[in-house]
């Protein structure tokens, strides 16, 4: 292999992005830009509202754990012997 061999191969290796950018603009012309800002406008909303529910589920995850730890710790009070819950009595009753 001689030197003028490897820069002729180099240099041919070269004209792809001449390629492809002439691919994509011609594609690009027929295309309708609006539907795709518009497309792409609706993506990015519904990932925020998505992103939304997904922070709201975990800052309320841990606070409903808790509130059903205390349901179930109010239950199991219930169940000991001898600790009876008063009921109110209502002003008709007596």
């Amino acid at each position: 292999m001689n030197g003028a061999e490897i820069n002729q191969n180099h240099g041919a290796g070269g004209n792809w992005i001449a390629f492809v950018f002439g691919a994509v603009f011609n594609l690009l012309g027929n295309v309708n830009l609006i539907f795709l800002l518009d497309y792409a406008l609706q993506a990015v909303v519904g990932g925020i509202i998505c992103l939304a529910f997904k922070v709201l589920g975990d800052v309320l995850s841990p606070l409903w754990e808790k509130h059903k730890e205390r349901v179930k710790d109010f239950t199991k009070m219930r169940k000991i012997r001898g600790f009876k819950i008063r009921k109110k009595k209502r002003h008709d009753q007596e």
